[in-house]
């Protein structure tokens, strides 16, 4: 387990890899890729994800407990996103998916039961082995969850016992809604970094979607769930309205929903309604009302996924 000092310094390490400035006057980053009915952007099987210890055969410390870390890449429009599955633990908590293993030293054998264990929870997608890590209590096993004919939806509602986790929730907040991530969880990642990115053939990296939320009536219909254009800025035209983490506390409500979204912000206008409405190149704008509600402001509605409902 890292001291407090240390984790405190990769934190802001990677903080610097991952969070989105916001002390500049605009966010001059390259323009969303946009997709039509007939054309599809060509990232498909275009990436790379640095999985720990993928081309080394397994290594088991039997002494230790098991974890299985489990990630998909999720196709966006074509674009990928990269997304953990944590485990609710008790009310407040998010860890790794705990695994018994009943003293086994086996490392095929343990691959296949681990691979069992959790294909009887999601029947109908592959679940392949990945890669493994050992940390000073634990050992981690990294399973690849592929859902090629996208059968099993990745949004979750409150009724579920697990949340899937973007790197921007792992890196900047540390929170999944008001849940907590497990320090065993903050401190792999920390000690992994190059496992929360994912790269393009040419070694450039993918954008990290960051995360926002939407209010909505109250649902239990998955199905029902979508984000709409308003006029809530009268200097701006109907737009996607989405709420910043710092909100979360003033929307929740008995009769609303908070919608859980990942959003790529591409090229982004901080404060300036100006810049956004004369300059069509901006696909973001990032805006406090009335000194109260942080929205990001999106220009298009294909720069969203929606990943949980609550």
């Amino acid at each position: 387990m890292f001291k407090n000092n240390t984790r405190t310094n990769i934190f802001k390490h990677l903080n610097k890899l991952f969070e989105h400035d916001m002390s500049s006057e605009s966010k001059n980053t390259e323009s969303l890729p946009v997709t039509t009915n007939n054309v599809r952007n060509t990232y498909i099987n275009n990436y790379k994800v640095n999985v720990p210890n993928n081309n080394i055969n397994l290594k088991i410390n039997s002494k230790k407990p098991f974890e299985i870390c489990i990630y998909q890449v999720y196709l966006h429009n074509a674009i990928p996103i990269l997304l953990f599955l944590l485990n609710k633990k008790k009310d407040t908590t998010l860890s790794f998916v705990e695994f018994i293993n009943n003293g086994s030293n086996n490392t095929g054998k343990l691959k296949t039961n681990i691979i069992k264990y959790i294909s009887s929870f999601f029947p109908i997608v592959n679940i392949t082995y990945g890669g493994y890590y050992e940390t000073n209590e634990k050992n981690v096993i990294i399973l690849k969850y592929e859902d090629q004919y996208n059968y099993n939806s990745i949004i979750t509602t409150d009724k579920n016992n697990y949340l899937w986790c973007s790197v921007y929730e792992v890196i900047n907040l540390n929170k999944v809604y008001n849940y907590s991530l497990d320090i065993n969880v903050t401190d792999f990642f920390k000690t992994n970094p190059e496992f929360l990115k994912i790269t393009q053939t040419n070694g450039v990296n993918y954008e990290t979607p960051i995360i926002c939320y939407y209010k909505t009536k109250k649902t239990e219909n998955i199905d029902e769930v979508d984000i709409y254009r308003e006029t809530i800025i009268p200097s701006l035209q109907k737009s996607y309205y989405l709420y910043s983490f710092g909100c979360i506390s003033r929307i929740m409500d008995s009769n609303s929903s908070i919608v859980r979204i990942a959003v790529f912000i591409g090229k982004m206008a901080f404060k300036d309604i100006q810049l956004y409405t004369t300059d069509n190149s901006y696909d973001t704008l990032f805006y406090i009302y009335k000194n109260v509600n942080r929205y990001f402001i999106i220009r298009n509605y294909n720069q969203h996924t929606i990943l949980s409902v609550l």
